[in-house]
Parts: structure tokens; C-alpha cells; sequence
């Protein structure tokens, strides 16, 4: 659809983004100079009156609930052929799967965030609807006077809990929707929301979705120091068994506000939740893993990824890593038969290195005697055959073998390189989403052993 000029008296700016059924503009109200956001059905469902229902019925929805926890309809007309437009509330901080991209957010923060949108949940509970499309990009920010607001949006999935034995089709997105929204004709009701509100509360503190069901992974692990009680709310909502979960919103949220408001929530963020590591294995992380201070500015060879050191004591190795990748943290890690004492896997997840069903970046070095080659110490992780190339950055020489596209997880690299007249050699493997061979020889040429 091009830019229109503006639908009615609302003079249209700019196109915010678009859907399956619907475009959504920014408009400026010149009658009281104020934006606003502008839902219009699609053009290909315009004859579709099921959908033109669907969409009056969301309209009417957010119109009498008429919640500060929900986008707010000021208006709804017809464009001249026949599609409806809704003029909503503009939200002007975007939504908050655009936060949680941006990095990990404290946990105040988070749990704020959780309370407010469970609160909006639970208004339209009390007005007897269920939601059923509860996702982060369906949660919008809005700057207020008394700071950012939470507006819970986007209701097109949303039906009357009356109907809700009555549903003909699957509804919801993969990853947030309950696993009785994917059988046609389930009986839902109200917590299916809930589980797509634990599967909010699980990606808002650790910066990642669940699992699919069931979800055996509690949050702590991924990023440690949580309160255990936030670990067995958010879990009882995941749960498969509807039974086993909290009863509704109102139930989930007053759990959260509890866990916010108790007296011995951390209200900062340790350096060791910043880098997501598994609590259990912070002790051996004391003993040989030193994270050091700060940041390495990316090089004109690696534009956009910021590097940051780590160091694995055992073996007087430091290897620089995207900062993005440093999640999870594995020392004594024997990848490889030669290795002396195992190695160092810095990760997104380190569980999931080797893997073919899990997309896990990173790095992973150690410290092998003597001058070997890959055929003696390495492993072929793809299944093919590899590129191969020599690599000399002055500082290391040596071998590179590279998979620019490995198994569907993206590329892998592997390296076996030795500083000239030192008779030790340091194995690398790196994986990414793309095949970047400067970055391999950044991380390379970045790696010291003392």
C-alpha cells in the first residue's frame, strides 16, 4: 500500500509497520496538535468480512475497556473501499521486544515491566476476554509525564472467554502461545494467557524465549542469583498442565509485585548476570576464568561488534570475543584428546556448542604442546569438507579451517596456529551467524599466552 495523504482529518506521516491483516501509520491530529497511531485493514482482506468482524471487534475491545494499561481507540471510521481504520494511541518508544534487544535489563526493571503488562492482562480478563498473542512486539512504551508507560496492544487474536470451548482454529505465535492453542478446537481459557505471560517473564530476564514445552530450563540458570521464588512462578506458568499454573493474571501479577517489592531483591546487576553464567559454575570460574575490565574497540575489520578479554588462568590464555557472544562461560572444557587441563568456551550457550539443533556463537581456545595439526587434535563438526587457508598475522602463524555454512547454525572456523619458535600450539574454533573471516583473524591475532 503507498503512503496515503491521510485518512480523514488525520494528516499521515510516516508508515510504523505492517502485519498479515493490518498497516499501521503514524498521522499527526492537526485539530489538536497531537500523533497519532493508525490501524487500517489490509488491502487483500477487504472483502473478507470475518476479518473486518475481527478487526471492529478488537477496536471495540480496546474502546470499552478503555484501560492505562491498554492502547486506547479514539476513533474508528471507513476508508471509500470499505476498509476500516482505527485511530489509537501512538506509542513513541516502540515496543518491548525492541527493548530486549537492545541487552540484558535489570531486574527491577524487568519486573516492573512484568507487573504492568500482567496488570493490563488482567483488565481485559475482567471484561472477559482472553488475548491469546501475549508476545514482547505486542507490548508497546509510551513516554508519560510520570515516565514510560506499558500499553499491551494488538488484539486481534483476542475472543470472548464465552467462546472460548467454541475455537475452530489455532491461534497465537510460536514460542509465546500455550501448547492447547495449537490443537483446533481446544478449550482455553484464561491461562493460556498465562503461559504466554511466563514466556514474556522468561525472555524479559534473561534476554531469550523459552523452550518449546515443556520448559525444564528455570531462568537462574541462564542467569544466576535470581530469587527462587521468581524461578518456580515463571516455571508453573510454562507448565504443560494448565492445572499446575497460577489461576489467572491477576494471581501471576500479584506473585511478580510480591518478588519485586521483597526487601532482598538485587537491584543491581553483577557483573556475572551480565555475562549469564551458570551459577554452578562460579566457582571454578574464581579459580581460572579473570573477565577483564572493559571493553576492546572493534577494529575497521569488525565494524559493529565490540570485543571484550577473557582469560583462562590454567593455561595463561587470553582471547578476545564479541562482546554479544560472552553469555556463558565453561572452563575444563576437553573438546579435543590433546587438550592439557581442557579449555575455555565462551558462549551464547555453551551446552549447546556442538549441537545441531541449537544456534550457539562463540569461542573456544586451548593450549596444546608441541606443533600439531588439526587432523591430530581436531574433529570435523560439519560434516563436510572445509576450506582451508594459512594464516600469518606476524604474531601467529598457522592453519585455518573454515565451514562457511555449517549444519544450518550458521559458520564455523577452526584454527591451529603457534607463534614462530614456540613449541606449543593454540586451537581456536569460532562459531557465528555468518562467515566472517576478518573476525576469525581478529580473534586470532587478539589471542595471547603468557
Amino acid at each position: 500500500m503507498s503512503q496515503p495523504e491521510a485518512f480523514g482529518r488525520y494528516r499521515v506521516i510516516r508508515r510504523l509497520g505492517s502485519g498479515s491483516f493490518a498497516t499501521v501509520w503514524l498521522a499527526q491530529d492537526d485539530l489538536l496538535n497531537y500523533p497519532v497511531a493508525i490501524k487500517v485493514l489490509a488491502e487483500n482482506w477487504a472483502h473478507q468480512l470475518d476479518i473486518q468482524h475481527r478487526f471492529l471487534e478488537e477496536a471495540r475491545i480496546l474502546r470499552q475497556t478503555d484501560s492505562t494499561w491498554l492502547v486506547a481507540v479514539h476513533d474508528v471510521d471507513v476508508l471509500p473501499d470499505g476498509r476500516p481504520y482505527m485511530v489509537m494511541t501512538y506509542a513513541d518508544q516502540g515496543s518491548v521486544a525492541d527493548l530486549v534487544q537492545r541487552g540484558q535489563l535489570p531486574l527491577d526493571e524487568a519486573l516492573r515491566l512484568l507487573t504492568e503488562i500482567g496488570q493490563g492482562i488482567t483488565v481485559l480478563h475482567n471484561h472477559g476476554t482472553i488475548h491469546r498473542d501475549i508476545k514482547p512486539s505486542n507490548v508497546l512504551l509510551q513516554s508519560s509525564p510520570v515516565g514510560q508507560r506499558v500499553l499491551v496492544a494488538d488484539l486481534g487474536f483476542a475472543k470472548s472467554i464465552d467462546e472460548a470451548s467454541g475455537f475452530t482454529a489455532a491461534a497465537g505465535t510460536p514460542g509465546y502461545m500455550s501448547p492447547e492453542q495449537s490443537i483446533p478446537g481446544g478449550d482455553l481459557d484464561v491461562r493460556s494467557d498465562v503461559y504466554s505471560l511466563g514466556a514474556v517473564a522468561y525472555e524479559l530476564i534473561t534476554g531469550r524465549p523459552p523452550s518449546r514445552p515443556p520448559v525444564r530450563i528455570p531462568p537462574g540458570r541462564i542467569r544466576p542469583a535470581l530469587p527462587p521464588a521468581l524461578d518456580e512462578l515463571i516455571l508453573s506458568a510454562l507448565s504443560v498442565d494448565r492445572e499446575s499454573r497460577p489461576a489467572d493474571a491477576k494471581t501471576f501479577t500479584d506473585r511478580v509485585r510480591t518478588i519485586r517489592m521483597a526487601p532482598d531483591l538485587p537491584r543491581a546487576v553483577p557483573w556475572w548476570q551480565r555475562h549469564r553464567m551458570p551459577w554452578q559454575r562460579a566457582a571454578a570460574l574464581v579459580a581460572s576464568l579473570v573477565v577483564l575490565v572493559g571493553t576492546l574497540t572493534a577494529s575497521t575489520g569488525s565494524p559493529g561488534l565490540s570485543l571484550t578479554t577473557v582469560r583462562h588462568a590454567a593455561q595463561q590464555v587470553r582471547v578476545p570475543v564479541p562482546l554479544v557472544w560472552a553469555r556463558e562461560f565453561h572452563t575444563g572444557r576437553e573438546a579435543h584428546p590433546a587438550a592439557t587441563g581442557g579449555g575455555l568456551l565462551v558462549a551464547t550457550d555453551v551446552d549447546g556448542w556442538y549441537s545441531t539443533d541449537t544456534r550457539s556463537y562463540g569461542v573456544y581456545a586451548t593450549v596444546v604442546p608441541g606443533d600439531r595439526g588439526l587432523g591430530e587434535i581436531g574433529t570435523d563438526p560439519c560434516g563436510t569438507e572445509p576450506k582451508e587457508r594459512e594464516l600469518d598475522t606476524g604474531t601467529w602463524e598457522g592453519t585455518v579451517w573454515e565451514w562457511p555454512e555449517c549444519a544450518g547454525n550458521g559458520s564455523f572456523s577452526s584454527a591451529a596456529v603457534h607463534q614462530p619458535g614456540v613449541p606449543e600450539t593454540v586451537y581456536l574454533e569460532v562459531r557465528q551467524p555468518g562467515h566472517r573471516p576478518d573476525l576469525v583473524n581478529e580473534i586470532i591475532d587478539g589471542t595471547t599466552v603468557s
